[in-house]
């Protein structure tokens, strides 16, 4: 035992060096390592990989302008016209099998799409790639076909000046063309004939030329039937009812979301100047049709009409004619014209190994019916339409080893699109990196389960997910019906990280995250861990609203942090017009329905907080039905609201060290405002009809410029403006931390205007940041608790864990699933010190032997069924809301089974001290102490009696903080000490026999002794391993005790006394 007690400090010092020095020497985890440049003043810089041919021992070439499929492709002198995978090769091509590398031609356009039939192994994928020294110019992936013969004049009665108007016979139905020029690169999209003839005339409202809604007599109470109905007395009137009846019509909706979605005019009514035509999900009304909404028509024959170039296409059968009128009237015959044919390029069901590289994708095509939903009606439960998902890469089915990189997508519906589609498929390791998409309908990419909205239980999974350094430019905006236009998409991936991303000028999201399973689900998601840092994303939301620049729904622990999010447009285009001022509803930061995310380093970055311009960004941080939430350090400036929080009664949100600049209307709308501040203060003093749990939020350390007022929070809604008024109500309501922050009469920030978002010299916010703790995921917590008391008792620490169990199927109910809250015996209010992990409370409790000491957390609590009301079945099936009731083993709590089983504790035990540190045991169970040598103890003991414990080898009772885990495997028997970031000890485990057991969980001590003098910090309990949570303990101890929140938003440490507030480090 001495010579444990002798090396624990080395111990200790040595890894304190090692953490220390870690970041300058090579990145040990991704999370550590940079995806983008990151300037000092608070920007983020597309910087890509270079592209690096690489090939594989079986290589083939092909050429297809001027390969054969007799040749062998051996060599570049012998090349296939088309890759075996094409359902137009034939001879040798179409017979090769077991080839690891196709080589594309640079400067060759291929045009044939690829359905993947076979698969690579692992270190082995098979490659589709080009080599720059063959060929000049890039390796082009073609969805379209060149299309000469064009003769002129229109044969059609409905065409308006048809002499303009040229026209080419097909043997397929195109929806895309474009206009090429000589060298092949820019391409001029040529719209579908459409009316009216608008334009992008202004890139911040892509629809001002639009037609709107006049809706007379009421502005929005149009519905006839079950569809919705517009009237514009304006452009609805004066024509044929043929004009309007059938066209495609694209309007905007209501009250929220909004994308214009394509469905057939129905019904015209000139007399009414009414439209009407069905809701954006398939059917029904599905939304407000509000006056000044705006809409366009297209695809007739009597819209084409724009000497700026439009098309059309008669479709006969299979084929038909396609008629085009080019910019100024000019003769197609000497154009390049490229007509959109293929919707998916690279195709397949089971897809393994596969690494696309270093190609060009190009001209693609949705399906003919542009109105077609993404649900298919005809399955129980739904399923997906293939036909309104295409993408130039897609798969839609199963896979794993996927590598999409170094690829450049222009001028196509959909870019990337991997489904699992069924409950036992799969698709995991998938790497997306160095791409750059340009021109994209419906957005960048999407990898997702066969789950979507009204499902009861989870289709497919996703496993890891890897997103990096990839740019887009002008996406989303046109997408299919149900679609929003969302750049990238991410549907309950296990693991995913998205970083070094630069998204520019997206339709609805940049980044969109939907974690662990779908609110109206049932099925058991123990780990979820998502990270999202060093993303820029430009201009957002310019084609619908009510979303976020970045967005996480659901499951986490999700990770952001130094991202940027600037001018998250979201406009309420039809509110602006009628009322004379909107905020809109777009946000830089989104949690919709999202749970245990941490939200720091962030930069979010206003065009304008004046609601009476179009140019007016709603607010910095959103959420609704969210709570354990953790937003710190973050700087927002120039926003209408700085952070709005729905559905705020579950309380456990932290608000913590944030800079807020220029904010017009209030900072924390963290409840309904009342309608005037008379009102609020009236209903202030009367009594109260919800309840908010005002004692699990935290407020504090902030900094205020220029901001109308400080918010409100409570129930009432009452205005409270300055500082002062929001503490002394937080202070009332026995919040968490109510210090709330600083106002200052100087701008904290440089230029922030002007994208310098590095704080002004001698700035209040200087060493006004917040430390604050941020666990690294583990799978299964059922218990967390950081030892600071709830603000209204003294004796609650409450349990902040978050566990997306089975049952947890509707959003709107997890904050009344059971926690599990210690309860501290004879304890006084100043055992509550300063602890090592936080700064902003009293964050950690000094246990005293003798005052005999303890937490409990009642087993009576753990064992109480649970009983709701949700759907068994999916609501597509007509299923409806029956009573549930969960019990025994079902339910997940600190109580283990025959689980994996995990504790993390930080603590600092006293020189001599000796007893428990954690305990649920009678018979059964499990437990840490301190022996009396002061050493850690871990022990298990199994329903038959059966026992089995490991000691370290290391001295924890030396007067320091110590972070220990004892982990217990039970499917390879083995019990592990971690201690300080190492592998301290290990002993023989139990299998999986049940360690239930009816006693209270213990916590310092218990009510019949063992009660230890030692102060606890933090502590967690899981029912999973490290490996469980794909991870190691060198990993967590460097993620929680020198991970990115430890640093500024470019990875800079601290220079004073601490962190400063806001997202960047005065340096």
């Amino acid at each position: 035992m001495a010579s444990c007690v002798s090396f624990s400090r080395i111990i200790g010092v040595v890894l304190c060096v090692a953490v220390l020095c870690s970041r300058a020497a090579e990145p040990t985890f991704e999370w550590q390592r940079d995806y983008a440049n990151v300037t000092p003043a608070g920007s983020i810089e597309w910087t890509p990989r270079p592209f690096v041919f690489v090939a594989g021992s079986r290589i083939r070439y092909i050429d297809y302008e001027a390969g054969s499929d007799s040749n062998d492709g051996t060599e570049r002198t012998r090349p296939w016209e088309h890759h075996p995978w094409d359902s137009a090769a034939v001879g040798k091509a179409k017979a090769a099998s077991g080839i690891d590398t196709y080589v594309f031609k640079g400067g060759v356009y291929y045009r044939g799409a690829l359905t993947v039939r076979e698969g690579g192994r692992p270190g082995h994928p098979i490659r589709l790639t080009r080599d720059p020294s063959w060929g000049n110019g890039p390796a082009v992936i073609c969805g379209s076909e060149r299309i000469g013969g064009w003769q002129q004049g229109a044969r059609h009665p409905d065409i308006p000046e048809p002499e303009r108007v040229w026209y080419a016979d097909l043997t397929f139905m195109p929806r895309t063309v474009w206009l090429v020029d000589d060298a092949g690169q820019d391409a001029t999209r040529i719209p579908l004939a459409r009316s009216p003839n608008w334009t992008y005339s202004n890139p911040d409202d892509m629809k001002e030329q639009w037609w709107s809604w006049t809706n007379e007599p009421h502005p929005f109470k149009n519905e006839a039937g079950n569809r919705n109905v517009g009237c514009d007395s304006r452009n609805v009137t004066g024509r044929s009812p043929d004009y309007f009846k059938g066209a495609l019509i694209w309007p905007e909706f209501g009250w929220v979301m909004g994308a214009p979605y394509p469905t057939r005019v129905e019904r015209v009514d000139v007399q009414k100047h009414s439209l009407a035509f069905a809701g954006w999900t398939g059917g029904g009304s599905g939304g407000i049709i509000f006056r000044h909404m705006r809409y366009y028509l297209e695809d007739k024959p009597h819209y084409l009409d724009d000497p700026n170039g439009e098309f059309w296409f008669e479709r006969k059968g299979k084929g038909g004619r396609l008629y085009i009128r080019l910019p100024g009237d000019a003769d197609p015959n000497q154009a390049r014209i490229e007509v959109g044919k293929r919707q998916d390029l690279i195709y397949g069901t089971d897809v393994n190994h596969l690494d696309i590289s270093g190609l060009d994708f190009r001209f693609t095509t949705p399906a003919w019916d542009l109105t077609v939903v993404a649900w298919d009606f005809r399955t129980k439960p739904w399923s997906f339409r293939e036909d309104a998902h295409p993408a130039c890469i897609r798969v839609w089915g199963k896979g794993t080893g996927i590598r999409i990189a170094n690829c450049r997508f222009r001028d196509v519906v959909f870019p990337i699109r991997l489904r699992a589609l069924n409950g036992s498929e799969e698709i995991d390791d998938v790497l997306i990196e160095d791409n750059e998409i340009l021109n994209a309908d419906g957005g960048v990419v999407s990898v997702t389960g066969g789950s979507g909205w009204g499902f009861a239980r989870r289709h497919g999974r996703i496993g890891d997910v890897r997103v990096f350094r990839n740019r887009s430019h002008e996406t989303g905006m046109r997408p299919s019906r149900y679609g929003n236009g969302t750049a990238m998409n991410f549907g309950a991936p296990r693991t995913l990280h998205v970083a070094g991303n630069v998204i520019e000028r997206s339709g609805a999201q940049g980044i969109n995250v939907v974690g662990g399973k779908s609110s109206g689900m049932w099925g058991d998601v123990p780990f979820t861990r998502v990270l999202i840092h060093q993303n820029k994303v430009w201009q957002s939301m310019l084609y619908c609203n009510d979303y976020g620049g970045i967005e996480a729904w659901q499951s986490g622990p999700i990770y952001i942090f130094n991202n940027l999010s600037h001018d998250a447009r979201g406009m309420w285009a039809g509110r602006l017009k009628m009322n004379g001022s909107s905020p809109g509803f777009g946000h830089a930061y989104y949690l919709d329905g999202g749970f245990k995310n941490y939200l720091f380093n962030n930069i979010a970055w206003g065009r304008s907080n004046d609601p009476t311009t179009k140019l007016v960004n709603c607010s910095a941080f959103q959420e609704i039905h969210s709570f354990q939430n953790e937003f710190f350090n973050n700087t927002a400036y120039n926003y209408y609201v700085g952070s709005r929080r729905q559905s705020p009664g579950a309380g456990r949100n932290k608000y913590l060290g944030n800079i807020w600049q220029s904010i017009s209307n209030r900072v924390f709308r963290h409840a309904e405002p009342a309608k005037t501040a008379a009102d609020g203060n009236a209903h202030h003093a009367g009594p109260q009809k919800k309840h908010f749990h005002y004692e699990t939020n935290a407020y504090a350390r902030n900094v205020f410029h220029d901001i109308a007022e400080v918010g409100v929070f409570e129930t009432s809604g009452r205005w409270l403006k300055t500082p002062d008024s929001f503490r002394a109500a937080l202070k009332e309501h026995e919040s968490l931390a109510c210090d709330v922050g600083l106002m200052t009469t100087g701008a904290p920030l440089r230029d922030p205007a002007n994208g310098d978002f590095r704080l002004r010299a001698g700035s209040i916010g200087v060493d006004h940041g917040a430390r604050v703790f941020v666990p690294w995921a583990l799978s299964g917590v059922v218990g967390e608790w950081h030892f600071y008391p709830a603000g209204n008792d003294s004796s609650r620490i409450i349990d902040e864990h978050w566990y997306m169990a089975d049952y947890y199927t509707d959003r709107g109910t997890y904050h009344s699933m059971p926690r599990y809250p210690l309860m501290v015996h004879n304890v006084e209010v100043e055992d509550y010190i300063d602890g090592e992990l936080e700064n902003w409370g009293k964050g950690a409790l000094e246990f005293s032997s003798a005052k005999r000491q303890y937490a409990v957390a009642s087993d009576a609590q753990m064992e109480k069924p649970i009983t709701f009301k949700a759907r068994r079945k999916s609501r597509h099936e007509g299923a409806k809301p029956e009573t549930c009731t969960i019990s025994g083993e079902d339910l997940k709590t600190p109580q283990v089974h025959r689980s994996n089983m995990l504790i993390e504790l930080y603590v600092r035990v006293k020189p001599g001290s000796h007893g428990i540190l954690v305990s649920k045991r009678e018979g059964a169970g499990y437990g840490a102490r301190v022996n009396k040598g002061g050493c850690a103890e871990f022990a298990i003991q199994g329903e038959s009696g059966e026992q089995a414990s490991v000691t370290s080898g290391t001295l924890l009772a030396d007067g320091q903080w110590h972070h220990l885990i004892a982990e217990a495997d039970r499917s390879a028997g083995l019990l592990t000490l971690y201690l300080d970031g190492r592998k301290d000890a290990t002993a023989s485990g139990l299998g999986p026999t049940s360690l239930a057991n009816d006693a209270d969980l213990c916590v310092g001590g218990s009510p019949t002794g063992e009660c230890i003098d030692a102060a606890f910090d933090f502590l967690r309990i899981a029912h999973g391993t490290l490996a469980d949570a794909r991870t190691t303990v060198e990993e967590l101890y460097a993620w929680q005790f020198d991970g990115p929140q430890f640093r500024d938003f470019s990875g800079a440490r601290p220079l004073g006394k601490g962190r400063d507030a806001g997202a960047i480090e005065s340096q």
